[in-house]
């Protein structure tokens, strides 16, 4: 009996010190880790600010292949939403809340009404690259079992925050770096101009007839280039026609003949982008145009975009020194 009576007394000040220490724990916790990585802020800053691509570096996905994921709302940015079920890391959910390229972002995670955690990321410009901090905020942590968490965050967490930053780092630093690109305010042109369409694999051929047509068009008229030719395109589908208009720019009206018409691209807000090298790498510049204007939420003005010829075959033989300019019209 005495034994019985000393064990009941030892789990009754157990109880009593398990459940009065955590009225002396705080009901605020954080945890923050940070590393520099040789890259662009913008390319680290992306793997970040869309949950799908945390599939290839977060120690909370990588650590359970068999975790079922589902992605609402926007590919990145706000409102990008993560749910997932797992075994191994518990169901829950992650909602991004600020996006500001490339220096911040915050998500909101759901505790199932025991407090609030908010995971921050800040992006720093160094000479070195960037420097990346990833930090866990929580609060109202829930007495008493949460507050134990709070408690020992830092060593829960810290090694989960420093697997994930070095998978990211090493995933961000072999990543090609996008292309320069600027926001500007270009004037109206003027110039003249043929419309065509054709599939995508005749798309090449079409322009250098268009161009070369047009140019046959302009000695007939008299007509003189106050610039550099340039071609707009109004889409680029595989299983549709695409629609082009190939032009020279003009100082003045002149008069159409046959196709050739009098076209004014409209001026305003633009996204510009430089590319030297072959016309096979203009590809790569379009996506990186897009994921710029999906990073700051941006939306076109106008129907088409358009590459400047500033250096072509006609200008240098080699490839490597052709030099074209990509203009997003942007509201």
């Amino acid at each position: 009996m005495r034994i019985l009576r000393f064990t009941g007394i030892v789990f009754l000040v157990f109880l009593a010190v398990v459940f009065t220490l955590p009225l002396l724990m705080k009901s605020t916790a954080e945890t923050s880790h940070s590393i520099t990585i040789n890259a662009p802020a913008q390319i680290v800053f992306r793997q970040v600010n869309s949950f799908q691509n945390w599939q290839k570096w977060s120690p909370f996905e990588t650590g359970d292949p068999e975790m079922i994921s589902v992605y609402e709302g926007p590919a990145q940015g706000v409102g990008n939403k993560h749910s997932w079920k797992s075994d191994v890391m518990d169901d829950g959910s992650m909602i991004n809340l600020q996006s500001e390229p490339y220096r911040f972002i915050q998500n909101l995670l759901d505790m199932n009404g025991n407090g609030k955690a908010y995971d921050e990321w800040t992006f720093t410009e160094t000479a070195d690259g960037v420097q990346v901090t990833w930090t866990l905020k929580m609060s109202e942590l829930k007495y008493p079992f949460h507050r134990y968490f709070g408690f020992f965050i830092e060593s829960l967490m810290r090694p989960m925050q420093e697997k994930g930053l070095t998978k990211l780092k090493e995933i961000s630093e072999v990543i090609p770096p996008s292309v320069l690109i600027t926001l500007e305010e270009r004037p109206e042109i003027l110039a003249v101009a043929i419309y065509d369409s054709a599939t995508i694999n005749q798309i090449e051929q079409l322009s250098r007839d268009l161009y070369k047509e047009l140019k046959q068009s302009m000695r007939s008229g008299r007509v003189n280039e106050a610039g550099p030719a340039f071609a707009v395109y109004y889409n680029w589908t595989e299983d549709t026609p695409i629609r082009m208009r190939a032009c020279f720019p003009v100082a003045e009206e002149v008069r159409e003949s046959g196709r050739m018409n009098l076209y004014r691209l409209s001026g305003g807000k633009v996204l510009k982008a430089e590319w030297k090298g072959s016309y096979e790498g203009l590809g790569k510049v379009h996506l990186d145009m897009d994921a710029y204007m999906a990073d700051f939420g941006m939306k076109f003005r106008g129907a088409g975009v358009w590459e400047e010829y500033i250096v072509g075959p006609e200008d240098n033989p080699n490839p490597s020194e052709w030099i074209t300019h990509v203009f997003y019209p942007v509201e």
